[in-house]
């Protein structure tokens, strides 16, 4: 679990003298991806040396996933802020009051939308992506310059060999739900596991038994549990998402499929004449999911690190 600090001094954080600290400014501690996301990154700059916490409203620490990061109050950074100091945000909503700070600002593009368009703009502001279409999307809008550092795995979903059972179907409704129930409705037979609310190691166990998932949110940006359940072993049936099209190979690791079809890409999966197929969409999927480890994306922020990043490395 994450690690609450109470107080946001330079002080408190071990931040003295010269030495920046970087504050990854996050939201809240809902279940989204991109909170995650946000820890991961600061476990991943920890782990190479650069000084870094999360920054939440209350210090408030999210507690669905594990992370070792250090959780500080917002609005007591805020107070505290030097110029020597990084503040990283990846809510477009967070921009104006973030803009204020005396210190280096840095855009972690998580998605997309055109909200982001007024801070790609910004010059002073540095952006970092995680993923192919991000990065083209900021390429298209002027930044000549944005640092891919990837997005990770957690090493939870890692399948090791775990008995899967065959009609068992995950699935998590919080977006595209009506998919779900059509699926349920055209095949009762199947055995249907809703992920919803769980902690992160529970959602691993689910995927890790269970043979098919079901990523239905037609307006995902990446697509992070669709990649999850690669990992865990599941063939996954997606719907066409932006992001994740750079890993959902169609009839190769998954199955793609529009909404209208999507029903039908389920039957046809669950045929007894598609076994082979997929056994062979499961391995394919395994083996995508891996380069996606949190040791592929440290090697790639270690890479930053002594380039364009160099400045964050703590100074003696």
């Amino acid at each position: 679990m994450a690690a609450k600090v109470v107080g946001a001094s330079a002080q408190t954080n071990g931040n003295t003298g010269g030495h920046l600290m970087l504050y990854y400014f996050v939201p809240g501690t809902s279940i989204f991806g991109g909170i995650k996301v946000a820890y991961q990154f600061v476990d991943a700059l920890n782990a190479l040396g650069v000084p870094a916490v999360i920054a939440s409203p209350g210090a408030s620490a999210a507690t669905w996933f594990l992370s070792h990061a250090a959780v500080v109050d917002s609005e007591e950074v805020r107070k505290t802020f030097r110029p020597e100091d990084i503040a990283v945000f990846s809510l477009p909503h967070d921009y104006p009051s973030l803009r204020t700070l005396p210190g280096q600002l840095v855009f972690h593009c998580q998605g997309t939308d055109p909200l982001i368009d007024p801070i790609l703009a910004d010059p002073a502001v540095k952006v970092l992506t995680c993923w192919r279409q991000a990065a083209e999307y900021v390429k298209a809008r002027g930044v000549h310059d944005p640092l891919d550092v990837g997005i990770s795995i957690s090493s939870c979903f890692a399948y090791t060999g775990e008995p899967k059972f065959e009609y068992a179907v995950a699935c998590m409704p919080r977006r595209g739900a009506e998919l779900g129930e059509a699926v349920r409705r055209a095949y009762p037979a199947m055995r249907y596991v809703v992920i919803d609310g769980m902690r992160e190691g529970e959602v691993a166990r689910v995927l890790k038994h269970s043979s098919i998932f079901l990523a239905t949110a037609t307006h995902e940006w990446f697509g992070l549990p669709a990649l999850e359940a690669m990992s865990a072993g599941c063939v996954v049936v997606s719907t066409p998402v932006l992001g994740g099209m750079e890993y959902l190979e169609d009839g190769i690791n998954c199955r793609v499929a529009e909404p209208q079809d999507f029903t039908a890409a389920v039957g046809e999966l669950l045929q007894e004449r598609s076994a082979v197929s997929r056994f062979q969409m499961r391995q394919a999927a395994i083996a995508t999911a891996r380069r996606y480890t949190t040791e592929c994306m440290m090697q790639r922020l270690s890479e930053g690190l002594d380039g364009p990043l160099s400045s964050w490395r703590r100074r003696a």
